[in-house]
């Protein structure tokens, strides 16, 4: 049976936001409008705000040498300026991204001016080309002493953020111990482009995404409730989240949205998916099925990509029900990684109503089924 391109799409539309590959995709068009600090960035597309952190460049933190000099020089570089954007995840609000102007990494530059350094803790996302520029912007910067690199004992932000909070906790005190760990698995957790992959085919994206932020006022840590007024859903998602809808040719030629919310909590990302489209003779088991196959595809090919040598896999799907819809789950493991995803679809006349709810979980973390429950479907109308 031929997977529509709606429901195809639905199971990797999260690549969308994550593959370098996918650059015409994953790239957005933006002006900056405002410079919060040395990576931190505002930039507004056709009249919506998006805040941007740029991969792998971090700059003195307050209280240190050059501290406003690269927020300085970084505005220097970008306000005002049209600049494209290169995003993956969403990190504390921050949509992590390269930053280009004129065809000029912005992140490598803020490095070879000496106003930056490069965190390769984080890196893990740029492919082996950047992690080699951004090295070598560093190194530059080093030898000839430009910048923060005039003192040679320079304290790299990390570490200066340690050493204040040893002071605040004291060395072997459990809050400093417990700060350690959570940097520990920050470091180590999971990233969109850790989890999703693949390619939508040709022509099927009719035109630019909506990006906006679910709860901007939110608190760190915090999780609201969401329920999009067009949709008789609701489910409670982190606070730093974002909902996407992406206009995508169905295979009757007619535009249909698919839309996704994304958000992550300490490690973990958290994924809602739903589309109505053309059914094409799909049943229920079809589409769970062929959703999870999909998702699979996508992960293992981003991480053929990044030359992970490891493979996700899936276990059988077990039969569930919510509300009026039919489904399934399914358990997925990555190595020390882990999701659970469920499928839930119904047919609508000559249309089919899918939904998609994922947790997947960082090293020595769970799923979270708490946020899979969370998912309330009303009856259909």
């Amino acid at each position: 049976m031929t997977f529509t391109p709606v429901f195809r799409t639905l199971a990797i539309i999260t690549a969308l936001t994550c593959l370098p590959l996918l650059a015409s995709a994953a790239t957005l068009q933006a002006k900056v409008t405002d410079v919060e600090s040395g990576n931190t960035l505002v930039v507004s597309n056709i009249n919506r705000s998006l805040r941007i952190r740029l991969k792998a460049v971090v700059p003195p933190e307050p209280g240190q040498p050059f501290n406003e000099t690269a927020r300085d020089h970084l505005k220097a570089l970008v306000f005002d300026k049209a600049v494209f954007v290169e995003y993956t995840h969403l990190a504390g609000g921050y949509l992590e991204a390269k930053v280009l102007l004129n065809g000029i990494d912005i992140g490598s530059q803020m490095l070879r001016d000496g106003v930056a350094w490069y965190d390769r803790v984080s890196a893990y996302e740029l492919n082996e080309a950047d992690r080699t520029l951004y090295a070598e912007c560093e190194q530059a910067a080093r030898n000839e002493r430009r910048g923060l690199w005039q003192d040679q004992s320079a304290i790299a932000p990390w570490e200066f953020r340690k050493a204040q909070l040893a002071k605040l906790h004291g060395n072997s005190t459990p809050s400093f111990q417990q700060y350690q760990a959570r940097k520990a698995k920050s470091n180590q957790g999971l990233s969109n482009s850790d989890l999703f992959g693949g390619m939508v085919s040709a022509g099927s994206i009719a035109g630019s995404p909506i990006i906006k932020p679910i709860a901007p006022k939110s608190a760190p840590g915090e999780w609201i409730s969401f329920q999009p007024s067009s949709r008789r859903f609701s489910v409670r998602v982190p606070g730093n989240s974002f909902e996407y809808e992406y206009p995508v040719l169905d295979s009757d030629k007619k535009i249909v949205n698919i839309n996704y919310v994304i958000g992550s909590d300490e490690g973990s990302f958290y994924v809602v998916m739903w589309t109505r489209g053309a059914n094409e003779g799909h049943t229920d088991a079809t589409i769970a099925a062929e959703t999870v196959r999909g998702l699979l595809d996508g992960i293992n090919r981003n991480l053929e990509q990044m030359g992970q040598g490891l493979r996700a896999t899936a276990g059988p799907g077990r039969d569930m029900k919510l509300g009026e819809l039919s489904g399934k789950q399914y358990k997925l493991s990555l190595g020390s990684l882990s999701a659970v995803v469920r499928v839930f679809s119904k047919q609508v006349a000559d249309q089919r109503e899918v939904f998609m709810v994922g947790a997947f979980a960082g090293p020595g973390s769970e799923p979270s089924i708490q946020f899979l429950n969370s998912l309330k479907v009303g009856p259909a109308h």
